[in-house]
């Protein structure tokens, strides 16, 4: 989908998240009115894996709608901010351009010295890439990638590697994990994750709505 305005970027973020947001809570109700050991722990795989899904799906989301708004704004080089004239050679530069050829170093150099010529385009899914595992060295590099703070998220990396990805990996493994151990990981992750999920959320449609995308 081709975001073309502010409008359509917070809607589209907002139809993303909700959805989301209803099956997790629907989860919820399922795992809480099902009294049987057996009924629970099966639940309870399936929440860990599917909490994960959520996590990298609406950041992978937001991410991919943010730089296709930013695409849409036409904007010039020397108009936006340092970590998206960066963002931006992958798209202008051959990913395997060879520093050691003169002819690669001036291109370069003309790149920045001539920003006010060159528009900001990137491809949004070439861009950001989750790696089918969003731990939390994958997330500080969008994050820094789209020009948003991590404080939050630094705080929560024993979270998002160790109880989510590393729980989240047994189970799409086929591992098996006991009963106290599937309930007291999925009672963690359901009390922080739809917070993280919505402070990334959040940080884009302020970002955007803010303009921080552009030099200060």
């Amino acid at each position: 989908m081709r975001i073309r305005n502010l409008e359509q970027l917070e809607k589209s973020m907002v139809s993303d998240l909700t959805w989301r947001r209803r099956e997790l809570t629907t989860l919820k109700f399922m795992i809480q009115e099902n009294s049987a050991i057996h009924k629970k722990n099966i639940l309870h795989r399936a929440a860990i894996a599917l909490l994960y899904s959520h996590w990298e799906g609406h950041v992978k989301h937001c991410s991919l709608v943010y730089l296709s708004y930013l695409n849409s704004l036409g904007l010039h080089c020397d108009q936006i901010a340092d970590n998206f004239i960066q963002l931006n050679l992958s798209s202008y530069f051959d990913v395997n351009l060879s520093m050691k050829s003169t002819k690669n170093q001036k291109a370069i150099h003309d790149y920045f010295s001539r920003l006010s010529d060159v528009t900001f385009k990137v491809v949004e899914n070439k861009t950001i890439d989750t790696k089918s595992n969003l731990n939390s060295e994958v997330l500080l590099n969008i994050l820094s990638q789209l020009g948003l703070p991590s404080n939050e998220f630094e705080l929560k990396s024993t979270l998002i590697d160790t109880v989510l990805l590393k729980n989240r990996n047994a189970v799409v493994h086929g591992e098996m994990l006991n009963a106290d151990g599937l309930r007291n990981t999925y009672n963690e992750i359901e009390d922080d994750l739809l917070y993280l999920i919505e402070t990334f959320h959040n940080l884009v449609n302020s970002a955007a709505a803010n303009g921080l995308y552009l030099k200060q």
